[in-house]
């Protein structure tokens, strides 16, 4: 699978389909399979872009701690190094917050922006969740416990509740012959820390589409309506029964909402 240079990374990608090229963004300690639900339903009229962020699946994973600016960067350069002028860029969670660093740095970068499941800032839950998870790590807490502990906080009670879904989330997990790592984890926590667009994210001016759900206790309805508020022109949606990850939960609505948004641009 393609991989290529990117500032100080060997950045891995891939690219499916034809058409308008949309980049698709991960959040915090997930790589380019979190959107496996709902690739297929892009491709067959978009040019998806595919990539893991440095320090998770088959991008490298450099020693120290890592920016959001640096991980937009990194994009940025993926899309130059591919020759891509323009996008349309999507963003989960921390994938979020790459986003709103592409458009405010990368301007010409961006035809349009989903933010999806995101704020300006983490809050104090979501640090204690990520410090706890950092612990059980290093207390060698087998992988099957992290992953069922994550689950709980990434997906809504309903989601759940479903018959064998919590034992198929946790075998994905397993499955996954790139599994996050210490060193990943503490470089992209930095980056979460870190980060703050409230002092400039009311200059971003392009088309936005800001992503919610109702269940999501990791960003609160609450921090993304932040963005939608301060946010030019931005539109707003929030999932009903949903937790922090609606393209896995609920992936034809969220494919639905997404490409709606993109359409109405064109």
């Amino acid at each position: 699978m393609p991989r290529i240079k990117v500032n100080d990374i060997s950045m891995y990608y891939e690219m499916h389909g034809q058409g308008e090229p949309i980049v698709f963004i991960a959040g915090f300690s997930a790589d380019h399979t979190a959107w496996a639900a709902i690739i297929e339903y892009f491709k067959e009229k978009y040019q998806v872009i595919l990539l893991d962020n440095r320090g998770i699946g088959q991008t490298d994973i450099p020693d120290g701690s890592y920016s959001i600016d640096q991980m937009a960067n990194d994009v940025a350069g993926l899309c130059s190094a591919l020759n891509i002028q323009r996008a349309h860029f999507v963003g989960s969670s921390m994938g979020g917050f790459i986003v709103q660093s592409l458009v405010y740095r990368y301007p010409t970068l961006v035809k349009s922006a989903v933010i999806g499941n995101s704020a300006a800032k983490i809050q104090t839950a979501f640090h204690i969740y990520l410090e706890a998870q950092l612990e059980f790590m290093k207390a060698d807490v087998p992988f099957r416990s992290l992953l069922k502990a994550s689950c709980s906080w990434c997906f809504s009670y309903q989601f759940l509740s479903r018959p064998g879904v919590l034992e198929q989330l946790i075998q994905i997990g397993l499955d996954n012959p790139f599994p996050f790592t210490i060193k990943g984890y503490e470089g992209q926590y930095a980056a979460l820390q870190q980060f703050d667009s409230r002092s400039w994210v009311g200059q971003i001016n392009v088309p936005v589409l800001v992503l919610t759900a109702d269940q999501d206790i990791i960003i609160s309805e609450r921090d993304s309506k932040y963005l939608a508020d301060h946010i030019r022109g931005a539109r707003y949606y929030c999932f009903v029964g949903c937790g922090h990850l609606p393209q896995l939960e609920t992936p034809q609505k969220f494919v639905q909402i997404v490409r709606e948004f993109i359409e109405t641009l064109q």
